[in-house]
């Protein structure tokens, strides 16, 4: 007779499902996500320590669903009696996916930037109490969120941030960023996510040696800024940093680019401000043209570098950091299009959570007339926000919809590229949703975007044929 066997779940684990999505598991603290058929739903189910695999009503595909499972780590085999924990059982959720949250955790900050796209520290609410946090926190699991980033204003501000997190993860929630201007982290801080086994990403704003001060409106914070990432990268956390652009800091772009270098970063982005918050009223902003030249510049070193983090140059390109993929972007000739596509999927599945709890399809819609119209978790459940009118108009918007208000671009030769662009930028610059992104008209009509990943390609072809003639002479 064959001996009983039974496996369990590993901790990490999580079976959930949504209307549109109804049996997947999900890693709470890596991010990966399984959609499941039936069978598999059905053997993952099983892995609760109680269901004998030996018995007839298993059948050999669901055997080898559970060897897949075994084999990837998913389950384990165990004794009888060795459940999962409750969080880890089956939940559904009644609307579709919702992968995460962007949770601007308060509106207050300690800084006073030139280009703040919330106006703080006075153009928002500060924040909602502690009490309230954990409210929210279970309208998230009712949602089945499985990850959340942290941003503000500034969430260091929070006195009860290190509790938020804590309340994260006692729920199986993952954090995946701390959005944050790095001027109030400690050591002691840094030391309690280590034992909270959390391995969020820092995105730090950093915008320039020698301007950063002038750009953040405080005087004394640029050293504190650079010494924080350095303690956030020994303590092993990986680090984002984004900086800035306008006429006050351009100048230092390069000085700037050796010192990202020596800070070992993931990641390097530069941009510039939306004209947003107080960004409506600077009187600096650069035109696209004028990030030409500057981009060009840190390209061409970067690749010469060996990539030595992952970049984004404005909205012209984006590359991997060296050893992950080739670092090339695909030149953009095709792309699949429908008309019935949404116009953002991004928005469905990472809403943003604003501090007074407004919950939005992105941080964009926060300084526009749509934020007074949408919903509040602090007044509703998620479900009832999720489905609320104003929210799925924006949510549900189709391409088709943008096409039909703009006849022109049906026969644009671009609009695979474009694919009818951002809504809330149609809507910052011309108030209307429905309009033409004429940023979007301008960098693909300008061919700036096919301009630089050729210019990227270039690059990489030369250093290609660089090192096959070092290898021939050495041969």
């Amino acid at each position: 007779m064959m001996a009983a066997r039974f496996a369990k779940l590993k901790d990490e684990w999580l079976l959930r499902g949504w209307t549109d999505i109804p049996w997947s598991l999900v890693n709470w603290r890596t991010g990966a996500f399984y959609r499941l058929r039936q069978d598999g739903f059905y053997v993952a189910q099983s892995c609760d320590g109680q269901t004998d695999f030996t018995s007839p009503v298993f059948l050999p595909r669901h055997r080898a669903w559970l060897q897949q499972f075994l084999t990837e780590g998913i389950a384990e085999e165990c004794r009888q009696g060795e459940e999962p924990a409750p969080a880890q059982e089956y939940r559904q959720a009644d609307h579709e996916l919702i992968r995460g949250i962007q949770w601007a955790v308060t509106g207050r900050c300690n800084l006073n930037c030139r280009h703040c796209y919330m106006d703080a520290p006075s153009g928002q609410p500060g924040e909602i109490p502690f009490l309230e946090m954990k409210r929210l926190l279970d309208k998230f699991e009712q949602a089945n969120i499985t990850e959340v980033s942290l941003t503000g204003g500034e969430p260091f501000m929070r006195k009860d941030l290190l509790d938020l997190i804590r309340q994260l993860t006692a729920r199986r929630i993952r954090l995946t960023d701390i959005y944050t201007n790095a001027t109030l982290i400690s050591d002691v801080m840094l030391q309690e996510l280590q034992k909270l086994e959390v391995r969020p990403v820092f995105r730090i704003s950093f915008d320039g040696c020698g301007r950063h001060d002038l750009m953040r409106g405080t005087a004394g914070v640029e050293a504190v800024v650079l010494d924080a990432i350095q303690r956030i990268r020994t303590a092993g956390f990986a680090v984002a940093v984004t900086t800035c652009l306008d006429k006050t800091n351009l100048d230092c772009l390069m000085p700037t680019y050796e010192q990202m270098k020596a800070l070992d970063l993931y990641a390097w982005g530069i941009g510039r401000p939306q004209p947003v918050g107080c960004g409506r009223t600077m009187t600096t902003c650069l035109s696209l043209q004028e990030m030409v030249k500057p981009c060009e510049e840190l390209l061409e070193n970067w690749l010469a570098d060996g990539r030595p983090f992952m970049i984004g140059l404005e909205a012209f390109y984006s590359g991997a950091k060296g050893g992950e993929g080739d670092g090339k972007q695909a030149v953009p000739v095709s792309r699949d299009f429908s008309a019935a596509d949404y116009t953002c999927s991004s928005c469905r599945q990472w809403p943003y959570l604003a501090p007074d709890g407004k919950l939005m399809p992105c941080i964009s819609y926060g300084d526009t007339p749509w934020s007074d119209r949408l919903p509040s978790l602090l007044e509703t459940d998620f479900a009832a926000a999720w489905n609320d009118p104003a929210l799925r108009f924006l949510l549900d918007m189709k391409k088709g919809d943008v096409l039909a208000h703009n006849s022109e671009c049906s026969a644009c030769p671009l609009l695979k590229q474009c694919g009818t662009g951002c809504r809330t930028s149609a809507l910052i610059g011309s108030g209307d949703l429905l309009a033409k992104d004429t940023i979007a008209c301008e960098l693909w009509q300008g061919g700036y975007k096919k301009y630089f990943t050729g210019k990227a390609a270039a690059g990489e072809q030369a250093k290609g044929n660089q090192a096959s003639m070092r290898g021939d002479k050495q041969q």
